[in-house]
């Protein structure tokens, strides 16, 4: 599983705010959820990431 942009994730927000989300829209949303979940069970042992530098370890830094 891979993370999703912010993009992506901006965009399934929207869709949610005005009710019109898809199916495919959601499950995205829960992907992404269990990749970060996955990532941070991984490493929550070694906390050297600080405040922004997970989203460079998964892969999100623009």
């Amino acid at each position: 599983m891979k993370p999703q942009t912010d993009k992506v994730l901006n965009i399934i927000r929207g869709k949610n705010i005005v009710g019109k989300a898809t199916k495919e829209d959601v499950l995205l949303l829960f992907e992404h959820i269990d990749s970060l979940e996955m990532f941070l069970d991984e490493y929550e042992m070694d906390d050297t990431f600080g405040t922004e530098g997970w989203r460079h370890a998964i892969g999100l830094e623009d």
